[in-house]
């Protein structure tokens, strides 16, 4: 089991200050959990809301974190194909994998906030098909120095993208929420998945993962050579209770954020399966719901048995929110520490 931090966070004023703040958090964060031996750091792309919104291009947070790190792979997820023109997003990807001397991992997403399609003028309708056009185009663009492509939404010839990346066939792990087409579509692609756990249980998890297996199977793909990433918000302290009193309003204003983000939300035809997702999401405004093995809360003890539920569930890494807001910065790095001197060692 791999461990690394997922930064998909909530600005909040009171606990940020500003966007630079907020910045500085991650940074902060980042650097200890290199010298804790955490694998890998991950960054989501929004727009237009404090949902994320605040890390509208996870390339360029990435760049900077290359530059505080050394070993930790540097992952987006993930990227946001349809919102973006898939040469620009190739380009941006190469040099992370550049300046970074190789340790980038794509992460690659639909988007599903409808918002962010209008304001982008970018017709939700097509969106899988931008997305799997993208997907084409990135493993051309790491694979070849110069290439041609003619599909329904790009068409180009004889392109040179820049910069040359250092590695020709990255990691690429798609993200599904409640798209089972997702699920199969990496299978069959030969692709990494990554699921949210939080937001569908885990027994959901393992439905997911069952159809990801099946359909990597039927690509001819073996399972046990294909990563499965899940995210779970994480704070641990020694004491149960008191870790209990200090998370649960930050882990609820956390949630009241994402449904602030899709309250309004107007589903496309091409979102099968997301409608009804604001009340989905408001059960979730339950502590005790999420408490129940949807995250990693509790004493290194707690933590240890989610861990081990999650593996058999199909997850074979994961990665941690961290920036909830009312969380103090002080709290959250002294989770990680306990989190990496009582918890990983057991997963090594």
């Amino acid at each position: 089991m791999r461990f690394g931090l997922l930064f998909l966070p909530t600005f909040d004023t009171a606990t940020h200050g500003t966007s630079a703040g907020l910045y500085q958090h991650i940074f902060e964060q980042v650097e200890l959990a290199e010298q804790l031996g955490f694998h890998s750091v991950w960054a989501a792309e929004h727009h237009f809301t404090p949902y994320g919104g605040d890390i509208p291009n996870p390339c360029t947070l990435l760049a900077a974190l290359a530059q505080r790190t050394t070993r930790m792979r540097l992952g987006t997820a993930g990227t946001a194909l349809p919102l973006n023109h898939a040469l620009n997003t190739a380009e941006q990807l190469a040099m992370v994998d550049a300046l970074s001397n190789g340790r980038l991992d794509i992460g690659v997403v639909r988007a599903f906030l409808h918002f962010e399609y209008e304001a982008l003028q970018i017709d939700m309708e097509a969106s899988r098909e931008r997305f799997n056009e993208s997907v084409e185009i990135l493993r051309k663009a790491f694979a070849e120095p110069v290439f041609s492509h003619q599909g329904k939404h790009y068409q180009f010839e004889n392109v040179a993208p820049r910069p040359r990346p250092v590695q020709t066939q990255p990691r690429i792990m798609v993200g599904t929420v409640l798209s089972p087409e997702s699920a199969r579509y990496a299978g069959l692609n030969g692709l990494d998945l990554m699921v949210i756990p939080y937001a569908v249980s885990l027994d959901g998890v393992k439905q997911t993962v069952a159809l990801y297996h099946e359909a990597l199977r039927e690509a001819g793909h073996d399972p046990a050579d294909h990563q499965v990433h899940g995210c779970f918000h994480l704070y641990t302290e020694a004491n149960e209770d008191a870790c209990i009193a200090n998370v649960r309003e930050p882990l609820l204003a956390y949630v009241q954020y994402f449904i602030e983000a899709i309250s309004g939300d107007r589903w496309s035809s091409a979102y099968a399966g997301y409608q009804g997702m604001v009340d989905k999401v408001r059960q979730l405004k339950n502590f005790d719901v999420l408490y129940d093995r949807r995250s990693l809360i509790g004493t290194p003890g707690r933590l240890k048995e989610t861990i081990a539920m999650a593996a058999d569930a199909g997850i074979t890494e994961l990665s941690f929110i961290t920036v909830l807001p009312g969380l103090a910065q002080t709290k959250v790095l002294d989770s990680l520490r306990l989190f990496a001197a009582e918890v990983m060692p057991a997963w090594r």
